[in-house]
């Protein structure tokens, strides 16, 4: 975890050198003594000189905002030179951890000097004295304050020592921060006024909480952007000006005695001036060379006077929101270039891309308040420029707030505009988990995010129209690598840019460790390719191939997420019970002190730390029927602790009678629906699945709404993934009613899938009037399909083979269903498969039903196999033209086809082909598009069935 901390530099004592003409040089000329710190090689403090001594007594304290105890400190004592170049005598390398130890109770502790392995006459022997002591945020933030005012007042820019050669640049650099030093005095009044906010709202719960996630931040970036300003050697009089617009802002913040309560009463638009503020630093930090870019010093860049008018004018309407005292809502100004992005309207190239559908709609974010050390951690980490790391893994067990986290930061990097993408994955929805939908999806959101990407992607495509089936590898090179670093080199001369944050969550269930592995070589090889503006944030398990992948890459900072600590989870369920109580004091007539602290605290004990305990209770809490009965039951467990395990029993226990054996199997198939459906079902398609009258189902997953997330008319989704791995485990509840038996919950959505077809297929489902024109051009195709095809038979059509092939290979019953629907309903299903475009997926959905049926079942396999063999010969007729089913697959179909026999007399209005006919299929069995070179070589899997 990252801490503030205080280094003490003391003095260097016995300074010498074996250079025995080196020594004599000094003691006629001695040097001018300071000591440079760098903290994971970024310089972060110096001392100030001692000039012509053998020995120093800085007796300096020196402050380090954030740090970690592995981050390596580097001291360098150096010699500051009228002539020469700067002389570095010697160094000491430690952790902070190290040093920490090393100096136990002691202030400071005595450390020799060191030296690499060249040996070099300057080489010194001496003893520097140094030590360290952790402090909080507040006291490191007015630590640096007081070093800021020191250097105003005594105007100690650095002056170094008197220089016989000194540039007249550089003088004249001197006069004008002597004059306009109102630069530094500008930034020190917002730095101070930031400091403000964020102590009001360290401690905080509820509305003000939310402010200090955006205050710490803006104070960051904004001290960052003081250290550079010292160093800066020409600024524009519209930067001036656009600081001290700036500090002005800050006026509210004068009347400190009435700030928790203006903060209350104007949260958004001071969170608003915040992420302001954090973009004019990023700004700033970009103008001075100390951001993501590197620019040569005095660089024009082309668009700098219309983002610096921007954002003042941005800093006006912020003002006069505060001055009106209401809570308006001004527009953020970025001070990216974001040339007219069509935010709404996508381009039919884009479309390509098939991106996931990603909705973050109902995603819960942190409790204002808690986990912010942790936020605070992550958010620096993501906007600190570093060239060596660009992604914080942060990974560790389930229930302890990953996603909710990763949301947060994802919202957070929204609202400043710097999020070029947030992709979530959910084993809930396995289709818009897979991993080879990631690149595209990336690819998908930074077009959205930024016009010259998209412009450069489209291009991409629009060159190579394959790309978006590539290998991910090709995907990564087209659809990323090379358009970033297309419009980084841009930036680098057009552009003032900075950190843009890319989100991925729950790595984890995206795809299993096998079809992510190709993934995850991407993410560990390649991600350090990419320019270094572009920052992500992953989050998973620690699951052993991601573990592999990450935990060892240079350019990944692993963070182990551990248990949320007491203070966090008391927060969270004091609001809980303040939400359940205001909800239920009148009809449940609570008194007022309900429930009281000794529960609320014993309720903590048993969270242990879980977000997912935590939430979970509160939900069956808040849903009971006899709410102050309840918990009291709930806190008469025998045991001091109370596992998850035992909440999701206690949860499911409050459902209903599960000894009743129709009750409790209704209830284990929804569970098991919910669980093993390749998309999330609504209620009304669970019904049609599964047998079930629609209001059995609402009633059902009503009562199982503190375990899964539901409201009618919407899909079902379980609250989180432990709660699946519960049900579904054999070690821990194979015993209970509720277990979810993989194989027979396959088992019953393969029969729902079959009998939902069986009622629902029809001939002609969409009205379509002629078969002179293709299913494109159908003008309300759309809207046919939507009024024709219920969501369930559509699912059913899609998935029906994939629970077929999870299920034991020896089911006789569910043979005659599959027999039925080739006799009856295979063309009808194909018209599916041709008006949702889903064709693709045909023949690998029956060579599933083919690898099933084999041995089982002659007649059925005999079905497949020319079922097969159509779909191979006739797909693209039938993607294109729904009709052509009828009026040409079937006539053409060779003579042996038992398909054609099935279905010719059924069709009588059809043409017959009288001569040339041919007998058997042909021996072609598919023809592969999209290569456009010739074919040079071609490998064949040992079974011979992969290309």
């Amino acid at each position: 975890m990252s801490q503030s901390w205080s280094l003490k530099v003391q003095g260097i004592d016995g300074l010498s050198w074996a250079s025995r003409p080196y020594s004599i040089l000094r003691s006629k000329s001695k040097p001018n003594l300071y000591v440079q710190v760098y903290l994971d090689g970024v310089q972060v403090a110096r001392t100030k000189i001692v000039k012509g001594s053998l020995s120093a007594n800085w007796g300096e304290t020196l402050t380090i905002l954030s740090g970690r105890e592995s981050s390596v400190l580097v001291f360098e004592l150096k010699h500051k030179s009228s002539i020469y170049s700067e002389t570095c005598f010697g160094t000491i390398t430690r952790t902070i951890g190290d040093l920490v130890r090393d100096c136990g109770e002691a202030e400071v502790t005595p450390i020799r000097l060191e030296h690499g392995n060249r040996r070099v006459r300057h080489n010194a022997e001496g003893v520097i004295s140094v030590g360290i002591k952790t402090i909080n945020s507040s006291q490191a933030r007015g630590d640096v304050m007081n070093t800021a005012q020191h250097d105003l007042e005594g105007r100690h820019i650095d002056p170094g020592v008197p220089d016989i050669s000194v540039p007249q640049e550089l003088n004249d650099f001197k006069t004008t921060v002597s004059k306009d030093k109102g630069i530094l005095v500008s930034l020190c009044t917002v730095l101070n006024k930031i400091q403000l906010i964020a102590d009001a709202t360290a401690n905080a719960v509820d509305t003000i909480a939310k402010v200090h996630p955006y205050a710490d931040a803006a104070w960051k970036v904004l001290s960052s952007v003081y250290k550079a300003y010292k160093q800066q050697k020409q600024t524009d009089k519209a930067v001036i000006a656009l600081f001290k617009k700036m500090a002005a802002l800050y006026a509210f913040v004068d009347d400190v005695e009435n700030l928790p309560s203006k903060i209350e009463r104007l949260e958004r638009t001071i969170v608003r001036v915040l992420e302001q503020t954090t973009e004019c630093g990023i700004f700033f930090r970009e103008y001075t060379d100390h951001g993501f870019i590197p620019r040569l010093l005095g660089q024009a860049v082309s668009n700098r006077s219309q983002v610096i008018s921007d954002l003042s004018t941005a800093l006006g309407r912020l003002q006069n929101d505060l001055n009106s005292g209401v809570m308006l809502h001004t527009a953020f100004v970025s001070s990216q270039n974001r040339q007219g992005i069509e935010r709404l309207v996508m381009s039919d190239i884009l479309k390509g891309l098939k991106p996931a559908e990603m909705n973050a709609t109902s995603r819960p974010l942190c409790l204002p308040g808690t986990r912010q050390d942790l936020l605070k951690d992550i958010i620096d980490r993501l906007l600190t420029p570093s060239a060596d790391q660009n992604v914080v893994w942060l990974h560790g067990a389930a229930g302890l707030g990953k996603s909710t986290l990763a949301t947060t930061v994802a919202e957070y990097f929204r609202g400043l505009q710097r999020r070029g993408a947030f992709l979530f994955f959910d084993r809930n929805v396995p289709i818009e988990s897979h991993p080879d939908r990631v690149i595209r999806t990336l690819a998908y959101q930074f077009a959205e995010h930024d016009h010259a990407f998209r412009s450069s992607v489209s291009a991409a495509i629009d060159r190579d129209p394959q790309v978006v089936s590539a290998p991910l590898g090709t995907q990564f090179a087209s659809l990323l690598s090379e358009p970033l670093a297309n419009i980084s080199s841009q930036a680098e001369s057009t552009t003032i840019t900075g950190p843009i944050i890319i989100v991925l969550d729950a790595l984890d269930e995206c795809g299993n460790a096998d079809s992510r592995r190709a993934l995850l070589n991407l993410l560990s090889q390649d991600l350090s390719k990419l320019p270094c503006q572009y920052r992500f944030l992953i989050t998973s398990r620690p699951d052993p191939d991601i573990e592999r992948a990450l935990a060892s890459c240079k350019h990944v900072h692993a963070v182990d997420l551990g248990k949320a600590s007491d203070a966090d989870m008391l927060m969270y369920i004091r609001h809980e019970m303040k939400v359940t109580y205001e909800s239920r004091c009148f009809s449940d007539e609570l008194p007022l002190d309900w429930p009281g602290e000794l529960v609320i605290q014993q309720l903590v004990a048993y969270a242990a730390g879980l977000f997912i305990w935590a939430s979970t209770a509160m939900r069956l809490l808040f849903t009971a029927d006899f709410l102050v009965e309840w918990l009291a039951s709930l806190l008469c467990h025998e045991s001091q602790t109370f596992t998850l395990d035992e909440l999701y029993k206690t949860a499911l226990l409050s459902v209903g009678n599960w000894q009743s054996g129709e009750s409790a199997d209704i209830y284990r198939r929804i569970l098991g629906a919910v669980v093993f459906s390749q998309v999330p079902l609504t209620d009304s398609d669970i019904g049609d699945l599964l047998g079930l009258d629609s209001s059995v189902c609402c009633i059902a997953l009503r009562r199982l709404g503190s375990v899964i997330q539901w409201t009618e008319g919407q899909p079902a989704r379980t609250l989180h993934k432990s709660f699946p791995d519960y049900l579904t485990d054999r070690d821990r509840c194979s015993s209970e009613p509720w277990f979810a038996d993989l194989q027979e919950c396959h088992r019953t959505l393969a029969v729902g899938c079959l009998r939902v077809m069986e009622s629902q297929l029809r001939f002609n489902i969409c009205h379509l009037e002629t078969s002179h024109i293709l299913n494109k051009d159908v003008k309300d195709l759309p809207a046919r399909i939507e009024a024709c095809i219920p969501h369930s038979l559509s699912y059913a059509c899609c998935f029906w083979t994939y629970h077929l092939s999870k299920m034991h290979a020896d089911d006789l019953q569910i043979m005659d269903l599959i027999l039925a629907f080739f006799k009856h309903r295979f063309l009808y299903w194909l018209e599916i498969l041709s008006l949702t475009q889903e064709m693709k997926n045909a023949r690998r959905s029956l060579e599933m039903v083919h690898a099933y049926a084999k041995g089982l079942h002659d007649e059925a396999q005999t079905f497949s196999q020319d079922a097969i063999n159509f779909v191979s010969v006739f797909a693209p007729a039938i993607s294109a033209s729904t009709p052509h089913i009828y009026v040409s697959c079937i006539p053409f179909a060779p003579q042996s086809s038992i398909l054609k026999h099935t279905y010719s007399g059924n069709l009588p209005n059809t043409f017959l082909v009288d001569i040339g006919l041919e007998k058997e299929w042909p021996p072609c069995q598919q023809v592969l598009l999209g290569h456009t070179n010739w074919v040079t070589s071609v490998v064949y899997s040992p079974d011979g069935r992969r290309i």
